[in-house]
């Protein structure tokens, strides 16, 4: 039985500006340290690969662009790999939504994969879409080894998903800025897919 292999690497942004707020669709700029960590999280991770795929947002795009320029690579920006949209939450302090909408908040932590925030996203349509991407990806680009440049909100739905986690564990699930995910796909010839999660560098880079 043959098998095809391909490779996945998700990378979350670097540290974005804008200190700690629900940034989802906001469009922040990454800090210097933001480019510093993405660059050492790879120079930790080596891999060749042949095209990278981001989400538009500016703190994923700028770093893919940049790989994409120094390695002569493919890159592509993707709306569905876009972080989840916080509605009403969006660009508020962490701290002031856990004060004054605590019980929505809660929901975020016990029960994500029903959150949703006040005129936002709900966390399952971030999957669907997040879910589509990646077959497209394996649909199209099997045998490659990908890029993907992320958040960490699409690469936790992700990680529930494919490893079979319980729901409640995406939020245990830490995935500090520039952290990496690596998936190793093997495709045998009756189409079944097989993943492996061979890496996960979920290190801090606070220090850069």
């Amino acid at each position: 039985m043959s098998t095809r292999v391909t490779r996945i690497d998700v990378i979350r942004h670097g540290e974005p500006e804008g200190g700690d707020v629900f940034r989802g669709h906001t469009d922040h700029e990454l800090t210097e340290r933001g480019r510093r960590q993405f660059e050492h999280r790879l120079q930790r991770n080596p891999a060749r690969y042949q095209r990278v795929i981001s989400s538009p947002l500016q703190r994923c795009y700028y770093s893919a662009s940049w790989l994409a320029g120094e390695c002569a690579l493919t890159h592509e920006a993707d709306q569905r790999w876009a972080e989840i949209h916080y509605g009403d939450w969006e660009n508020r302090p962490v701290a002031e939504v856990m004060t004054d909408d605590a019980e929505i908040a809660q929901q975020l932590w016990q029960d994500p994969l029903n959150f949703c925030a006040p005129n936002g996203e709900p966390v399952t349509r971030l999957q669907q879409r997040v879910l589509a991407a990646w077959d497209d990806l394996l649909d199209n680009h099997t045998g490659e080894s990908l890029l993907v440049v992320s958040h960490g909100g699409v690469m936790r739905v992700l990680a529930q998903h494919l490893l079979g986690l319980a729901p409640e564990a995406m939020s245990r699930l830490s995935i500090p800025y520039a952290g990496l995910l690596r998936f190793r796909i093997d495709e045998v010839s009756d189409g079944q897919r097989f993943v492996t999660l061979e890496t996960l560098d979920g290190a801090s880079l606070d220090h850069l």
